[in-house]
Formats: C-alpha cells, sequence, structure tokens
C-alpha cells in the first residue's frame, strides 16, 4: 500500500492540484485545453485516419502528462467533463480530480488502511447509533467513508454531525427510500415535480433522502448520467450512490446553507434544520451526535 499512500500524497499539493485542473504550467494537458485546442496528432497519422490509427491515438492520447524518479501521471483524455478529470496511472487505476471540491479520489477506492486516518469503523458507527444493526451498517460503512473523504467531512466535529443526521435520516441504516410513497410531493413546485407521477417518482432517496426532480437532476448532471429516465433514480437506493448522494447533498446541493460550517461551530439544531427543514428526530440527533464526539474523543 506503500504506492497508494504516495500518490495520495502528492494529490495533496496545491501544485499538483493546479497541473492536474490545467491551470499549471503543463496546461495542455489539462483537461480545460483538452476541450478547446484537441490533442496534436502526429504527421505520420495523415489528415484522414485509417482503419489502423485508433489504436496509436489511443496509445498517444495516454502519453505521460508528467513524470519523475517516484511517480508517472497519465491523462485519460477521451474521459472527463468541465468539472472531472481523470488520470490513468502506472499500475492501471484511475484516478479522478473534481475541481468542485478539490479532491482527488480512485474511481475504484483504496483499501481503508490505505491512506485514510479518519476512517470510521462498523463497530464505532454502532457506539453512535446502537438501535443500527452490525450488518445494516456493514453494508453502508465502505461507501460512507469515501464519501466523508470526498465531501470535505474530513475533521471528527464534521463526521459526528453528518453521521448523526444520516443515522435518522437512513432510520438506523434500515432505509435508503423514504417509507412514505412519494405522493405528496406530487406538484410540489419548490422540488421540480412539475410533470404528472414526479411525486412517486422523485421520493426520497439515499442515506440522506434527496427529493424532488431538481434535485435528482443536479445529482445527475454530477455523476453524468440521467437519474430522471427509465428506473435510474432507483440508482440512489444502492450503495455507492446512497451514501455519496448524503455527501453531495451535504457540500454540493445544500451548498448555500453551509453544513460543514454548522457542523464546525457544533450546532446540532442548525445542521438539522438544514439538513431536515425542521427539527424532526431532532433529540435522536442531538444524541448520535454526542455518542459520535465520545467514540472520536471529542470534548
Amino acid at each position: 500500500m506503500e504506492y497508494d499512500v504516495l500518490i495520495r500524497d502528492i494529490f495533496a499539493t496545491p501544485s499538483i492540484i493546479e497541473q492536474l485542473s490545467g491551470s499549471g504550467g503543463w496546461s495542455f494537458f489539462g483537461y480545460n485545453s483538452w476541450l478547446t485546442t484537441k490533442p496534436f496528432v502526429p504527421n505520420d497519422l495523415g489528415p484522414n485516419y485509417g482503419p489502423g490509427v485508433a489504436p496509436q491515438l489511443r496509445a498517444f492520447m495516454r502519453a505521460p502528462v508528467h513524470t519523475t524518479p517516484s511517480y508517472t501521471i497519465y491523462q485519460v483524455s477521451n474521459k472527463g467533463s468541465l468539472t472531472l478529470d481523470y488520470y490513468h496511472l502506472p499500475d492501471h487505476r484511475t484516478l479522478i480530480y473534481d475541481r468542485r471540491t478539490h479532491f482527488a479520489y480512485w474511481e475504484q477506492p483504496l483499501a481503508l488502511d490505505s491512506g485514510n486516518p479518519l476512517a470510521v469503523t462498523a463497530e464505532q458507527l454502532k457506539a453512535i447509533c446502537p438501535e443500527a444493526s452490525l450488518a445494516n451498517i456493514k453494508k453502508h460503512i465502505e461507501p460512507l467513508n469515501t464519501a466523508m473523504q470526498k465531501y470535505q467531512i474530513n475533521t471528527r466535529l464534521r463526521q459526528a454531525h453528518f453521521l448523526a443526521q444520516v443515522s435518522v435520516e437512513s432510520d438506523h441504516f434500515k432505509a435508503t427510500r423514504e417509507y412514505a410513497s412519494g405522493k405528496e410531493y406530487e406538484g410540489r413546485a419548490d422540488l421540480g415535480n412539475t410533470q404528472p407521477g414526479d411525486g412517486v417518482r422523485f421520493a426520497g432517496r439515499g442515506l440522506i433522502q434527496i427529493t424532488g426532480r431538481d434535485v435528482y437532476i443536479k445529482y445527475g448532471r454530477y455523476l453524468g448520467r440521467d437519474l430522471t429516465q427509465g428506473n435510474n433514480m432507483k440508482l440512489v437506493e444502492q450503495e455507492p450512490w446512497a451514501a455519496d448522494a448524503a455527501g453531495y447533498f451535504w457540500l454540493i446541493y445544500k451548498k448555500a446553507k453551509d453544513l460543514n460550517g454548522r457542523a464546525d461551530r457544533d450546532n446540532v439544531e442548525s445542521v438539522t434544520r438544514a439538513v431536515n427543514g425542521g427539527h424532526n428526530g431532532l433529540a435522536a440527533r442531538i444524541r448520535y451526535t454526542a455518542n459520535a464526539k465520545k467514540v472520536f474523543g471529542l470534548k
């Protein structure tokens, strides 16, 4: 796991973040530049691409972005978007850099012992939320740890508030879809439910239940898939999306509410109001936050 930790440490440095986002010295390889200039094509490929050109071009598109004696960064140039950059590394795994959260993470998550000192164990989460079964907790613990890293829930106090809220919103990790049908959301323009059937179709899902057409559209764009078509919205009931959606809600969808800032101020009522819109389950949220602070050794 030494190599994995080395890469994680490298990506934590501002200079590498700048280089990966295309704002550093190697702007040709940044995805910003890729979108506007396209890759340089060697002369021997010719003006008209023949049948043998594709393999050569794919190989060229994975040329090193930067190489040192200890690591090499490759860009996967046929993937990515305006907000996500993909980098193919020598061990054949892919790192993703998210420009919105300024976080680089593995496309396939690392083992929890390979560089996440704030990883929460299933046993710790059980102590935080005693009503939850260990079996249910184990279904979600790894995606939750990944989501907390990804969405800047990166202090023990932030984790205490986030996990307390998730514990209540998911009914002690028993539900990734709300128990009600969603009919009560029909016609709710404030949720973006403007089409017949939207209430049921876009009922609350995830460990913090995202609800309404508006958030499903926005989260789908974030993921790069349409969550409004067919049964795609049901993906949010499954891991890793159930935990990831909770992190997305916490940091991005509710950005104006500054949930991490509220957690930093250690105000359970304020965090609850931003998450829930009211004070449902406030006593349990207070208790779970206190449990988490005790588990994490906070005063």
